[in-house]
């Protein structure tokens, strides 16, 4: 494996994932695949950690999607298989993370790196940033993304972009609700720090919960979902930060969090 394919930092209460291949637009390959499933297991062990940045180096791309150039079509049919199976399991990996993971859209975010950006939990872009699932431009289809997709935008929607391979600006994606915000990428950094400040001062534990709440209930059917809601509030208000936080609200004090 190349070395720092993936680079993994701590920032006070963030980690910071980068995608380090910058010449390469930040592609995939099998090895990124890789270290970013082990950045996604560090992730998951730090517990006193508030959220996870995801982002790509340079000004270029986010993600670029699949490395076509690297794509050895001669490779065994096991071995291309196991490399596709890993990269589902790091767009559910992150889907799952007990951390919000915040995606940090520096640049293009294409076909595999569309789904990239859309298993994120909040999306903040760079204005020079564009997306699409543009796989049908060289004889593919995003298959493993098409349900992402249709999550976020509907399925008439993710068949009209994955048909035609549009690209959208971030302004188009941000009316289609793809990303939170848009700002100019002079400001991303600054856009970004001041989202995970917020979040920084706020309980671990209670995001976490919250996070796992909405992710499950919204694979349920309503009518599982509200007893399952019901549920994890019962578990929500027995720990120790949301005693804290009721506890300070109501003797108007700034609460003191124990992530427990």
């Amino acid at each position: 494996m190349e070395p720092d394919l993936v680079l993994v930092e701590r920032d006070g209460p963030l980690l910071r994932v980068t995608i380090n291949r910058p010449d390469a637009r930040n592609a995939i390959n099998v090895d990124v695949t890789v270290a970013l499933l082990d950045a996604i297991r560090q992730a998951e062990a730090a517990d006193d950690i508030v959220a996870v940045v995801l982002t790509g180096a340079g000004d270029r791309a986010f993600c670029a999607g699949g490395d076509l150039g690297g794509l050895d079509l001669g490779a065994g049919e096991t071995a291309i298989h196991r490399g596709r199976a890993l990269f589902a399991e790091v767009l559910e990996g992150f889907r799952r993370l007990r951390r919000p993971v915040i995606g940090r859209v520096n640049g293009h975010a294409l076909a595999g790196g569309f789904g990239l950006a859309l298993a994120c939990d909040v999306l903040i872009a760079a204005d020079t940033a564009t997306f699409g699932a543009t796989e049908v431009k060289v004889g593919l289809w995003p298959h493993m993304i098409s349900t992402v997709i249709a999550d976020h935008v509907g399925p008439k929607k993710a068949m009209e972009l994955m048909l035609t391979g549009e690209r959208l600006t971030a302004a188009e994606a941000l009316e289609l609700k793809l990303v939170n915000r848009v700002v100019p990428a002079a400001e991303l950094d600054a856009a970004v720090d001041a989202f995970t400040d917020r979040l920084a001062a706020l309980s671990p534990v209670v995001l976490s919960l919250g996070k796992e709440s909405f992710g499950t209930s919204r694979t349920m059917r309503r009518e599982d979902a509200l007893p399952y809601l019901a549920g994890m509030l019962s578990v929500h208000v027995r720990t120790d930060d949301a005693k804290e936080g009721v506890m300070a609200f109501l003797e108007k004090r700034p609460p003191a969090w124990t992530n427990r």
